[in-house]
């Protein structure tokens, strides 16, 4: 083999090697941003959660509150 087909041949393998690596650290970066979302996920799950509860007491107190006023207004026009 000739000295310049061993250089031609030595670049490719770093090449090759230097691609492996930066393939495998993109991965990894892939998982742990992978792993992020799910948490974002289940922390938009639980406020979804509450604010659904929240929804609820206020349409209770709303009923709550339309019904006292027609109450009060009910016998203040009496």
């Amino acid at each position: 083999m000739t000295p310049e087909l061993i250089a031609i041949l030595g670049v490719g393998v770093a090449l090759a090697a230097f691609g492996v690596t930066g393939l495998q650290l993109l991965f990894k970066q892939f998982e742990r941003l992978d792993a992020r979302i799910d948490r974002v996920d289940a922390r938009l799950d639980r406020l979804e959660g509450r604010v659904a509860a929240l929804e609820q007491g206020q349409a209770r107190l709303e009923g709550l509150l339309d019904g006292l006023r027609e109450a009060i207004f009910e016998r203040a026009t009496r």
